[in-house]
């Protein structure tokens, strides 16, 4: 008896079952892979806090600069607090689409010392004006940026920012000591052309009237009061996530951090070591900012509500 085959009719709805199932399967396979990669991320979050606090141990609890000169090159807050990490993985988030930054300056001899680079990010060792053989003393790929507030530039003597006690933190269960990298080209350079500032913290603050905050040097009086950020600024500066020129974008530096890696929020390191998800926006709201409600390392000016002049609280 010869075999009866498939007709097409058959054929097709095999097929549209099929194509069906993989459209409601495939979402669920995507967030089951980035629920595991948030959950991985975290833990990197977490290893980084533990070394930074043994950190603290071993500096009589005074956190490290964000990135200090030892005359031609900076050195980063993350090489500083490597040997108690051991393991240069642990700043690349798994999340990181470009799989972390390399050093502002780096050696493209040894392929940034066989870490590679970021197809989008170009050598700044010029702009960063280094002699040449001289290079970023950083880890090797970095997804991850410190809160200036409290690992402040104090980059040298005559910077007038300063490093921050521990003790001096108020809340540090609510303020976040390291917030996830941008992963945009035209947040982590100034300008076209301009050098990749991976090395560089940021402020979740703002000068008076919104104004930029460099860092390095307390603010004059008629810069003060520090305020918190609005949503019309956070909007603005987080648009440099879509800008094809990033000259047009204030150099708020909260432009080197990313909006939000994980569902509009991020895995944070706050400043007792624990890490924790948070809405990205909620961090910022005026009665809970959880960036800092002083500029500690601006010798501890008070942030304030934009307009009223009232202290932010967390």
């Amino acid at each position: 008896m010869k075999r009866k085959g498939f007709t097409l009719i058959e054929l097709l709805v095999v097929i549209a079952i099929i194509a069906i199932l993989a459209a409601i399967l495939f979402p669920v396979f995507a967030r089951a892979k980035m629920a595991a990669k948030k959950t991985a991320d975290l833990n990197n979050s977490k290893q980084i806090g533990l070394g930074l606090q043994m950190y603290l141990a071993d500096h009589e609890d005074v956190f490290p600069p964000s990135n200090h000169r030892d005359g031609v090159r900076e050195i980063h807050w993350s090489w500083m607090v490597l040997p108690y990490i051991k393991s240069e993985q642990i700043f690349v988030s798994p999340a990181d689409k470009i799989r972390g930054w390399a050093p502002g300056c780096f050696d493209p001899a040894t392929n940034n010392r066989g870490f590679g680079v970021p197809s989008i990010q170009e050598n700044g060792c010029a702009q960063q004006g280094y002699p040449a053989g001289v290079f970023t003393t950083q880890v090797g790929r970095i997804s991850y940026i410190a809160n200036q507030s409290i690992i402040g530039r104090k980059r040298q003597d005559s910077d007038t920012a300063n490093v921050v006690s521990a003790y001096a933190v108020i809340n540090p269960s609510n303020t976040i000591l390291i917030a996830p990298a941008t992963e945009a080209k035209n947040c982590m350079r100034r300008e076209v052309g301009g050098e990749y500032r991976s090395y560089r913290p940021a402020f979740g603050l703002t000068g008076r009237n919104q104004a930029t905050v460099s860092g390095s040097n307390i603010p004059s009086v008629s810069a003060q009061p520090l305020e918190g950020m609005t949503a019309a600024t956070l909007n603005t500066v987080f648009s440099c996530e879509t800008a094809t020129d990033p000259g047009v974008i204030p150099d708020h530096t909260l432009r080197y951090t990313n909006s939000g890696r994980f569902d509009q929020g991020n895995n944070y390191v706050f400043a007792d070591s624990s890490a924790k998800w948070r809405p990205t926006r909620a961090t910022f709201k005026f009665d809970n900012y959880q960036w800092g409600v002083q500029a500690y390392s601006l010798g501890g000016l008070q942030v304030t509500v934009p307009g009223t002049g009232e202290p932010v609280s967390n």
